[in-house]
């Protein structure tokens, strides 16, 4: 219990850390590929399609679409999620941080 001040600070921390970073995902079907690029906190930073899957005058339609459509869908499971944990715990914050780092997932 006399950890819980370092506790939400280190939260703080590793809640900047997991923004700044990022994680690549890729999917192919022989030349052509779909990259996609998150942060640390599964938000969609970027998505690259080839153009070999459609027309050039739409993929950047395409590529900021599906990157919208994906952020919204996180979203709302981080929401259900962080909803799940308020229910379970009946709202308390157990340590000083906590609801500010529930919060920050769903930017």
């Amino acid at each position: 219990m006399k950890n819980m001040g370092q506790i939400g600070s280190q939260l703080k921390s590793m809640n900047a850390r997991l923004e700044a970073a990022r994680v690549y995902g890729n999917a192919t079907s022989g030349s052509l590929a779909v990259n996609v690029e998150l942060s640390g906190l599964g938000v969609v930073q970027s998505i690259s399609v080839s153009d070999g899957l459609m027309s050039p005058d739409q993929k950047s339609l395409l590529q900021d679409l599906t990157r919208d459509a994906m952020n919204k869908a996180v979203k709302s499971a981080k929401e259900m999620h962080i909803n799940e944990v308020k229910e379970l715990t009946g709202g308390a914050e157990f340590f000083p941080g906590m609801n500010d780092m529930m919060q920050n997932m769903i930017k």
